[in-house]
């Protein structure tokens, strides 16, 4: 192998994180390869630094031409040996095995409903023969520039001056159906302070988690990726953890060494939950009758958050996931 080239185009934040474990494996299997990987802007800076990846194609449209071409594009000058992709959208599985050498364009088939996702990408490529498989097993990990790792920890030490061990709340999700609701995060922010812990509010919309404030979260800056990583793993360092939905800042949280609780409802955590080493799962309502595991977006309450079992009044299986239940996965009684 002289050239391999990963395809992530899936759309998240979280989809760039999953597929670490892979993008590592890949680059330790074949040290004497250089590593391409496309993918998607701003998502891409998370790659930038890392000392296994040989060159990031960053990629700002998302739609099928526009995807195609940035591929094609990489074929023609990098010429693979090994041609992987994560997504089998936009025609991808032809382009690849269209241009020679060997090309992986599956990482989806027959998925087990216990195993993540991310370990389920690493055993494929060990079945396909493309990897070692002593690098199977592994999970999410960023890496950090010793600067990084400083500014979080100075931002760390002004959000918290006291010292305390710091509880990142991330209560904001892309899909309202994953959002934990507000009264719950209040109780847990209670508790947290009964408990000495500091609760930093970690969101993009911090207006709209105001009762956090106002309860005594501590509320973080609007940081760039690598600055909340830095942040993240300075809380980390300093014994800290994080609780969030099912969202890549999340996962972006215990790639960098945060222990996280993540609370699952519409999704299954058996599948898309975070790796046993970093973070505890939480799933609310194991028997809602309307979950899909095999495809979640066709749930009657994805796209809306309208939840059929509350007639509306946000979803039972958020909900279900008690306060009481998250502090106990934190330490904190």
């Amino acid at each position: 192998m002289r050239s391999i080239l990963v395809v992530e185009v899936m759309g998240g934040l979280g989809d760039v994180i999953l597929a670490l474990p892979a993008i590592h494996a890949l680059a330790l299997s074949h040290p004497e390869a250089t590593l391409h990987v496309l993918t998607l802007e701003p998502w891409h800076v998370l790659l930038e630094r890392d000392p296994l990846v040989g060159e990031v194609i960053p990629l700002a449209g998302r739609d099928t031409a526009e995807v195609r071409r940035a591929v094609e594009d990489a074929l023609d000058r990098i010429r693979p040996d090994l041609s992987i992709t994560t997504s089998r959208r936009h025609g991808l599985p032809g382009l690849l095995e269209a241009a020679g050498g060997v090309a992986v364009t599956n990482l989806w088939r027959s998925p087990p409903p216990d195993q993540l996702v991310d370990q389920r990408y690493v055993e494929l490529l060990a079945l396909d023969g493309v990897i070692d498989p002593r690098y199977a097993g592994q999970p999410p990990r960023l890496a950090l520039d010793p600067d990084e790792l400083g500014a979080g920890r100075e931002l760390l030490s002004a959000l918290v001056p006291d010292g305390r061990p710091a509880a990142l709340l991330v209560p904001d999700s892309g899909m309202a159906v994953k959002r934990w609701p507000p009264r719950h995060w209040v109780r847990l922010t209670s508790r947290l302070l009964a408990a000495a812990r500091a609760p930093v509010l970690v969101a993009e919309e911090p207006e709209r988690w105001r009762e956090l404030t106002q309860a005594g979260a501590v509320r973080a800056p609007r940081l760039a990726l690598r600055q909340l990583a830095g942040l993240y793993a300075a809380a980390g360092e300093a014994g800290g953890a994080c609780v969030g939905g099912d969202t890549g800042p999340v996962r972006l949280a215990t790639a960098v060494g945060l222990r996280a609780v993540g609370l699952y409802g519409p999704t299954v955590a058996a599948r898309y939950g975070l790796h046993p080493r970093h973070g505890v799962n939480l799933q609310g309502l194991p028997e809602c009758p309307v979950r899909q595991p095999a495809n979640f977006t066709e749930q009657v309450c994805w796209w809306d958050a309208q939840c059929p079992l509350t007639e509306g009044n946000g979803p039972a299986c958020m909900s279900h996931i008690s306060p009481e239940e998250v502090a106990a996965a934190l330490g904190i009684g």
